[in-house]
């Protein structure tokens, strides 16, 4: 004997629990409760925050106002004038430090021009003649002073200068010739190589 079973009737099914209303509810305020514990933490939190800020604030203030005391203390009239002389001395050795560095640079550029010139001077010899001083600039501008014991030796000496390679650049001129006693035959001379006043530019 043979008898069916519908498995699919309802009493068969498995049925769906769902929350109750009083569940649903009871839940709602947990949640409730734990925002309101985390928004009170925050808010907590952030007002120690807030003090802590306005701690370092005021601390910060206080120390500006120490630093602008002490300045206020050491900024005399003492202090001032030695701020002041400081400044200048610096200038003063910028200056110099400039003035050094340019007069470096001079030798550099004229360390063989000097020693060809002063080289070429002191081969020349006329007997009668002698010279009493020699200056030299940068710009290989020569001024040339000395005596002689007679008038005829000064072309002879310009003609001996013409020649020399270190001296023949810019040809001499006869600056001055003037006795040095009416009852003397010595005649002191000057020989340029340039015109007008010796420059140290």
């Amino acid at each position: 004997m043979h008898q069916q079973i519908n498995l699919f009737q309802p009493v068969f099914r498995k049925q769906q629990k769902v929350f109750s209303a009083t569940t649903l509810a009871q839940i709602a305020v947990v949640v409730l409760v734990l925002l309101i514990a985390i928004l009170g933490h925050v808010r907590w939190t952030l007002a120690g925050m807030g003090r802590s800020a306005e701690a370092l604030q005021q601390q910060h203030d206080h120390i500006r106002q120490q630093i602008r005391s002490l300045e206020a203390a050491y900024q005399t009239p003492d202090t001032e004038a030695l701020d002041s002389e400081i400044e200048q001395l610096m200038t003063d050795i910028y200056q110099r430090n400039s003035l050094l560095v340019q007069f470096d640079q001079l030798v550099i550029q004229h360390r063989s021009g000097f020693a060809g010139q002063f080289r070429a001077l002191a081969e020349q010899h006329v007997p009668g003649l002698w010279l009493e001083g020699v200056t030299v600039n940068g710009n290989g501008q020569i001024e040339i002073r000395g005596i002689s014991l007679d008038a005829k030796l000064v072309p002879v000496y310009l003609q001996q200068l013409q020649k020399q390679q270190d001296l023949s650049a810019t040809p001499f001129e006869t600056v001055s010739m003037n006795r040095t006693a009416v009852d003397k035959p010595q005649i002191q001379f000057v020989l340029r190589n340039h015109k007008g006043e010796l420059s140290w530019q």
